[in-house]
């Protein structure tokens, strides 16, 4: 943008337009310095890592800020975190892919690499992660977590309680103002987790994450009798792509 609005050969109306584009910009990435979330998101993103930053040409006092808060958060609030998944003691090292997600890719052509890991392995999965090279990832950030999750079983649940945060709060509030069409004068009743569970079905549905399954499931549970509150279980609207 400096560039730009430096360039003569633009008129005068546009090189100013640029220059109060490049200071709102300037503003709000200050803003970065203050956020821990944006620090650790860019870390557990295996393209970027701590790389970005010593590109950006970030000082080593930021960069090892940036890898103390991860670690700290990871030791704090994932790291003895209960893992129910049974694949976890089978835990493989995928190989890296040039696009993740594909779906012409060949299994099998992978098959002589994957190998069990040693069990001192899942010891420290922050560590493993930090000192293998960054990823060449064309896909989605999350589905390669999604496909390490038996390597990586407690640092790949923070990757994706992390990377799942929404940029900006558009489609929150988009959600947040269905709510209004849900709740009309007849469905006035509605207690707040039946609002909240309705609300994420919704959502769910859009993103086409409701499976068949789950709906065959739902409709044979009894009905609920009268206008009792059920409880909805710990962890219901955790996403489970499987």
């Amino acid at each position: 943008m400096t560039t730009y609005s430096c360039n003569k050969k633009f008129s005068p109306s546009i090189r100013a337009a640029v220059q109060l584009a490049k200071k709102t910009l300037d503003r709000y990435y200050q803003l970065t310095d203050s956020s821990e979330v944006y620090r650790i998101a860019m870390v557990l993103h295996p393209h970027h890592k701590l790389f970005y930053f010593k590109s950006a040409g970030w000082e080593d006092d930021w960069i090892n800020t940036a890898e103390a808060l991860v670690r700290d958060e990871f030791e704090r609030s994932y790291l003895d975190m209960e893992i129910e998944d049974d694949d976890v003691g089978m835990a493989v090292d995928l190989p890296a892919k040039p696009a993740v997600g594909a779906s012409c890719s060949n299994i099998f052509d992978s098959m002589p690499a994957l190998a069990p890991s040693k069990s001192t392995d899942l010891g420290n999965e922050l560590d493993r992660y930090l000192s293998a090279d960054v990823e060449n990832i064309t896909a989605n950030a999350i589905a390669w977590w999604h496909e390490r999750h038996a390597s990586y079983p407690h640092l790949s649940r923070m990757a994706m309680d992390y990377l799942t945060i929404p940029a900006t709060s558009v489609d929150v509030e988009h959600l947040f103002s269905h709510g209004r069409l849900l709740l009309t004068h007849v469905h006035s009743c509605l207690s707040a987790e039946s609002t909240h569970a309705l609300l994420c079905l919704s959502a769910w549905s859009h993103l086409n994450l409701v499976k068949t399954e789950d709906v065959l499931k739902v409709a044979t549970l009894p009905d609920v009798q009268g206008d009792a509150e059920v409880e909805l279980e710990d962890g219901w609207d955790r996403i489970n792509v499987n």
